[in-house]
């Protein structure tokens, strides 16, 4: 099947097809101060999994002011999720209306869960709660790659906030992120982020495909459930930017050298279940002419451990006297 594993998804803002900036409305927390991290007290780092890298200098520049940001941060945790065979019918039926009685299926390797009809599949990773919904054309179906014969933007817009909203998709802090045509599956689509306590998050959100007909061929959800942790010591904009600059580690799309236009803090939303979900500085840039963006850990150096570190601990304590 492996449908997940090529997924790359992402008030709701939906009249642009440009990203759009979230309201600036605080998610509700519990009442209280957080605890800040110990001295010597780390957290592993999210990017330290192969996703960022250390280099040369790099050619980037930068003429604007740099962002007052924060001196410390919200660490939010992870809620593992509790998936059961029951939860997984409830949510096919919910958002594709798929009949409680058709066969629950697991994948031998990594446990996934799916749900198939003659038309349509549902598939959940239970590590993570994260699933896809798609519709399965017949054999021979040809998808028109041409852009007009799909639904106008706008309108692919409006159907595919309808759908999230009709089928209890809708959470507080939703924004439109983009929109684009998909060739290979014959498709529009269109994707959400969502913000966390008014930071956008940079991974995670819902994908929406439109078909020909305005019909919806398929939906992804990807992001946790979270809770408040504990504050972060975290980097100015500056000290981030020369990071970026000089060769500290550092996530790229596209190549490591441009004008960069924009600097914000974001939340990750980690592909894989982690403990925490925390702030990155997310840059904006164009490279050479075109815009594209990277990623740099937000929480300062001696509070993050790499997952060479975590593996090394957990070896240690394995194979300490007394195991």
């Amino acid at each position: 099947m492996g449908v997940l594993a090529i997924l790359c998804v992402v008030g709701i803002v939906f009249f642009s097809s440009r990203e759009q900036e979230p309201e600036q409305i605080p998610v509700p927390e519990p009442e209280g101060s957080y605890p800040v991290l110990e001295p010597g007290e780390k957290i592993v780092d999210a990017l330290s999994d192969g996703l960022a890298f250390a280099g040369s200098k790099r050619d980037f520049k930068y003429n604007g002011a740099f962002p007052t940001t924060p001196s410390k941060m919200l660490i939010y945790k992870i809620v593992p999720p509790n998936i059961t065979d029951d939860y997984v019918r409830d949510l096919a039926e919910k958002y594709f209306d798929i009949p409680r009685e058709t066969p629950l299926r697991r994948s031998p390797a990594l446990g996934l869960y799916w749900l198939r009809t003659s038309t349509r599949l549902f598939e959940l990773d239970p590590r993570t709660g994260f699933f896809n919904i798609v519709t399965l054309e017949g054999k021979g179906a040809r998808y028109s790659k041409n852009r007009q014969d799909y639904p106008s933007d706008e309108e692919c817009k409006k159907i595919a906030s309808e759908f999230i909203k009709s089928r209890g998709l809708f959470e507080e802090g939703m924004y439109f992120r983009r929109i684009f045509s998909k060739p290979s599956s014959g498709g529009i689509s269109v994707r959400f982020g969502l913000t966390i306590n008014g930071y956008k998050t940079w991974e995670g959100g819902i994908s929406v495909e439109i078909g020909q007909n305005g019909e919806i061929m398929g939906a992804s959800k990807r992001w946790y459930e979270v809770v408040p942790w504990k504050m972060a010591p975290i980097k100015t904009a500056e000290q981030a930017f020369k990071e970026l600059k000089n060769g500290g580690r550092a996530f790229f799309v596209d190549h490591p050298r441009g004008r960069v236009n924009e600097i914000t803090l974001r939340y990750y939303q980690t592909h894989k279940l982690e403990d925490y979900v925390q702030p990155v500085y997310y840059f904006k840039y164009t490279s050479p002419d075109r815009e594209s963006y990277s990623v740099v850990p937000a929480i300062k150096e001696e509070y993050l451990k790499s997952y060479e570190e975590k593996r090394k601990e957990i070896e240690e304590k394995e194979n300490s006297p007394g195991k």
